[in-house]
This record gives C-alpha cells, structure tokens and sequence, in this order.
C-alpha cells in the first residue's frame, strides 16, 4: 500500500480506530493492570528503565511531538472555566 494510500486509509478510519482502542482499553483495564504489576515485580527496574525510554523517545521526537500539540491546541477550543 503506497504512503498516500494508508494515510487516506488511517484518516478516513480513525474514529472507528480510536472507539475500538478505547472499548479494548475499557474491556481490558483489570488485566493490562495485572500484567504492569507482574512486570514490576519481576523486574524492580522496569519502572526506571521505560522513565528512562520515554525521556529518550521525547528528545529525540521532541520538535514533531511539539508540533502535534500546537496543531492540536489550534483545532480544539479552550476548555472553559
């Protein structure tokens, strides 16, 4: 499938994407718990090692990550007080 393609694919499916991943998230919470919890367990640095992943994974997509926020923030309205 060409670029042009899967993102006209990804666009036009996104709402449905996005109801599904928060169905399986709902449906699964319990579990996705249990496991994070098992992971901890058996590696006590789990934790330091996915903070230290995700300081790295920022850095390095720092300027697209920020630009995604901007553009998002111009979309949707402030939230009123």
């Amino acid at each position: 499938m060409s670029d042009l393609k899967k993102r006209e694919y990804y666009l036009t499916n996104k709402d449905k994407r996005l109801a599904y991943q928060k169905q399986y998230y709902v449906n699964n919470k319990e579990r996705i718990k249990r496991r994070r919890e098992l992971r901890r367990e058996a590696d006590p640095e789990w934790g330091k090692k996915q903070q230290e992943y995700n300081k790295v994974y920022y850095r390095k997509n720092r300027e697209r990550i920020m630009a995604q926020r901007k553009e998002k923030a111009v979309k949707e309205p402030p939230l009123a007080d």
